[in-house]
């Protein structure tokens, strides 16, 4: 059987064996997508219009590693008053990624960037400068928040809200707490991730999750507003939720495990994950396909990663980690917990149970170093394994950097 998924900027073919069994699973695509007209109405039925009024708010946005649709949202507020972009200022919470290139500033702000260029600032968590100690958590160490978003009149947050591989999802309160608080803060919180019970799709019970919303409880702002939304399939906007940050998150949650997840009835030897732009960018982020579908992988099974990577290793602090680390007992050598040790910890933990291989256009030494196994003839390994097999079983999961399986 012939396939063919996204790879990069083309197509990637290649051949199922003719015996094996394969199903198919994607994002939903929603019964109703949202318009103009729609956006006005949920936004003046959570009181939008009167925060909207008078003085221009601050207005955050995710940066160009997520699938937010700040531009569409940005069309539709010069829209409804026209003067509010070109009075507002904007801050990119970019946690600990580095500043966007110009690549990524477009992808943020579409064709407004140029309009807005002046009047945008960038969070970097390594810069206490740029902060002021909102209070300390339970380890009595320092949290910290940017001064721009503190000292802001009304603040107005543009967020999505799609699954996350130990997050449980994206949105809501990760616009401060990776977006922007301290590179220490997003460490202690990121090294939560170490435990397989921060999973996707899971908030109860997930200690990353959990962190998060005491974290969120510290952040203080009198005048708060903010559009969660929801993409489909098609990279539609089918959802927004308004108003009180923590509430409009968890409306955008019921919707998106109805949009991107999938219970399974059945397990699979081999589990195809196709990664969809931005997702399909960096080695960093291929991991978030592994951690969505490797519970439908038989034990000794395999997951197949398909990434590009045409933007390299992404972070480099889980990569460098790596050489100092024992993969036998699966810690750094040191016996620390590091920054990026969940990018390692988590991979290594899974392929102890299925075989967890990538294709991609890097290097096989940088796959391996981050234990990787690469692989670079996809029929041949599915012919190879399913020889002799009764009822091999193959699944291919498309956007697999979103789309969740889960018993």
């Amino acid at each position: 059987m012939h396939m063919e998924v996204a790879y990069g900027k083309a197509r990637l073919k290649f051949d199922i064996p003719g015996t094996a069994t394969v199903d198919h699973y994607q994002p939903a695509a929603a019964d109703r997508i949202i318009d103009y007209p729609d956006f006005v109405s949920a936004l003046e039925k959570a009181g939008g219009d009167r925060f909207l009024a008078s003085e221009a708010p601050l207005i955050v946005v995710n940066d160009g590693h997520r699938n937010t649709p700040t531009p569409q949202i940005l069309e539709w507020l010069d829209r409804y008053r026209p003067d509010l972009l070109d009075s507002a200022r904007f801050l990119v919470a970019a946690g600990t990624h580095k500043p966007p290139t110009e690549k990524h500033y477009e992808a943020i702000f579409g064709r407004y960037y140029d309009r807005l260029a002046d009047r945008i600032s960038v969070h970097k968590a390594t810069d206490l400068t740029m902060m002021t100690k909102i209070g300390e958590d339970r380890l009595a160490r320092g949290i910290w928040l940017n001064k721009v978003v503190l000292k802001s009149e009304k603040v107005f947050i543009i967020g999505s809200v799609e699954p996350h591989y130990f997050a449980g999802f994206t949105g809501g309160r990760k616009v401060f707490f990776p977006g922007l608080t301290d590179q220490k803060t997003v460490e202690r919180n990121h090294n939560l991730a170490n435990s397989l019970d921060a999973a996707p799709l899971r908030l109860k019970g997930n200690p990353m999750a959990e962190d998060l919303a005491r974290l969120r409880k510290m952040v203080r702002i009198d005048r708060l507003f903010t559009v969660q939304a929801v993409l489909d399939a098609e990279r539609r906007v089918c959802g927004v939720f308004f108003g009180d940050l923590d509430e409009a998150f968890q409306q955008g949650v019921a919707l998106a495990e109805k949009i991107y997840a999938r219970r399974i009835s059945r397990s699979y030897d081999a589990v195809i994950c196709e990664l969809l732009p931005p997702l399909d960018g960096s080695l960093y982020q291929a991991q978030k396909a592994l951690e969505n579908c490797q519970r439908a992988v038989k034990d000794g099974g395999a997951a197949i990663i398909i990434s590009a990577c045409d933007g390299g290793i992404g972070s480099r602090e889980f990569y460098d980690l790596a050489r100092r680390w024992d993969a036998a007992k699966n810690v750094a050598v040191d016996g620390k917990v590091h920054f990026g040790s969940h990018k390692l910890s988590r991979v290594i933990g899974i392929a102890r149970r299925i075989q967890v291989r990538l294709h991609s256009n890097l290097p096989d030494e940088d796959a391996r170093q981050v234990f990787y196994e690469p692989l670079a003839d996809i029929s041949q390994f599915l012919a190879s394994q399913a020889e002799g097999a009764r009822g091999y079983a193959v699944a291919i999961v498309h956007d697999a950097g979103n789309m969740v399986l889960t018993e």
